[in-house]
């Protein structure tokens, strides 16, 4: 009798147990990414190549393999759920498990996009998001709260997949959609207001189904450079700016904006425009403060083409030539290098080597607009401003096999500098690439990546190019 009363309250209890967690699904996604490269251009450390590729004797060829794990855990229900987002990123072999201190021993402890060497000991997991969502009742709005992903609604050049900590809420009111946010992208802790704060509207009106208009705005209020601050937006002193870079100062920067999107026949015709004003204040009187102005035009067509799709687009943002009248070209959140990834990401045009590749993981090289970019990791290429056009061609060529091809031009919009001066031209490149990729298993792909790049005249220096950029890799993919 005694035993079935103990084998009764144990099973009661484990019941008890059970009960919230059958009433909380748990759901976890992600995916695993290897690739193998062969390129002189990408050098595995995330610093630029062009540099070294003048004369005959400066080509390199790195050979090298990456790989990247993301997984997702989702904890709650329909109407709440809890958010925990990871990583862990690695290059084969990098020397951070088997080099020896000066002691002789071998070192340890945390760092991010390591752990892939003899050994493998490494405590290298990243936090990506961390965040609770829910829904209001009764209320068309929800709310997610705490360290999110986001992107802005041009494609990413502001800021693509980007990490921050805030509070977005979005909601309806037919036939316009609404997302409103506050996010705190630096905390300083000298000053009371000597933060950095990303404030977001954003709207979109859909008359019909096959239309759609948005309406946004963003302003950033930069208060970190009122203090000696790696944070803040750097784009004071740049190229030959009177003030000095790093003179006390601070910024509020409103972007507003439109983007469009319709379909006309077989084809999706979007596009955006956005207007960016501000000023650069300076706290000493001494300094004359720096105002911008700055604009940007997109435009895109995405068709179905025989048993295929193709795109066609065109990218323009302005530049200007003398930063210490105005800074004529957009201010992004990539312009502040103290993230380590970056946070701009325009990679819809699918180039791999003259713009952020749409398939980074580790090594982020790039001409403009990546995180180890040779002119800038901002697109507005410290204050030139580029324009791009490319276009791509995709298509089932088996049951399990795509292939793809695009063709892209960048050039800068403006010589800035005394060194752009004497460059041979604005022109930085022409890319060709093409990739395959055959699905092995539902989820699973493996594939082949190559890019070439006619280098252009604005890399000329005393009537000599640098070697034409080249890559190729193989790559193996799994989403769950």
């Amino acid at each position: 009798m005694r035993k079935g009363l103990i084998i009764l309250l144990c099973a009661a209890l484990a019941l008890t147990f059970a009960l919230p967690a059958a009433a909380a699904n748990i759901k976890a996604s992600g995916f695993y990414r290897s690739k193998a490269y062969v390129s002189n251009f990408f050098d595995v450390g995330g610093a630029p190549s062009l540099r070294t590729g003048i004369g005959a004797d400066a080509t390199q060829t790195n050979a090298f393999v990456e790989q990247r794990f993301r997984v997702k855990f989702d904890f709650g229900t329909e109407n709440v759920k809890a958010v925990w987002f990871l990583e862990s990123d690695m290059l084969w072999g990098d020397s951070a498990g088997n080099s020896l201190t000066a002691s002789g021993t071998i070192p340890s402890g945390a760092a991010r996009n390591s752990g892939g060497a003899l050994g493998a000991d490494r405590i290298n997991t990243e936090t990506k998001n961390i965040y609770v969502w829910f829904k209001v009742p009764n209320t068309s709005m929800d709310f997610t709260v705490g360290l999110q992903n986001s992107t802005d609604a041009y494609a990413g050049v502001f800021w693509g997949a980007a990490d921050f900590a805030g509070i977005t809420t979005t909601g309806t009111f037919e036939p316009v959609k609404y997302k409103l946010g506050w996010y705190k992208l630096y905390e300083n802790a000298v000053q009371k207001t000597d933060d950095m704060t990303l404030y977001l509207i954003q709207t979109a009106f859909s008359p019909t189904k096959e239309v759609k208009l948005g309406l946004n705005l963003y302003f950033v209020q930069d208060d970190t450079g009122k203090i000696a601050s790696a944070s803040e937006l750097p784009v004071t002193g740049t190229g030959g700016n009177a003030n000095p870079l790093g003179a006390l100062n601070k910024k509020r920067i409103y972007t507003p904006g439109v983007d469009v999107a319709f379909k006309v026949g077989p084809a999706t015709l979007s596009g955006f425009g956005v207007y960016q004003f501000g000023k650069i204040d300076y706290l000493d009187p001494a300094l004359r403060d720096i105002d911008i102005n700055a604009f940007m035009l997109d435009g895109r067509a995405d068709m179905n083409v025989g048993p295929g799709k193709a795109f066609l687009e065109g990218l323009y943002i302005s530049g200007g030539d003398n930063p210490s009248d105005k800074y004529k070209s957009i201010v992004t959140l990539a312009t502040n290098e103290a993230s380590p990834g970056g946070n701009s990401s325009y990679t819809r045009t699918n180039m791999y080597m003259m713009l952020a590749s749409p398939d980074t993981i580790n090594v982020s090289q790039c001409f403009v607009g990546c995180s180890g970019a040779e002119v800038s990791s901002d697109p507005g290429a410290n204050g030139r401003g580029i324009w791009h056009v490319a276009a791509g061609y995709q298509q089932n060529l088996m049951k399990q096999l795509m292939g793809a091809v695009n063709v892209g031009y960048l050039a800068a919009t403006k010589r800035l500098t005394v060194a752009d001066a004497n460059r041979g031209g604005n022109g930085m490149g022409t890319e060709v690439n093409a990739q395959l990729s055959y699905n092995l298993y539902k989820g699973l792909d493996v594939g082949v990546v190559g890019s070439y790049v006619f280098i252009g005249d604005f890399f000329k220096e005393s009537g000599e190019k640098p070697k034409d950029p080249w890559t190729g890799y193989a790559r193996v993919n799994y989403s769950f």
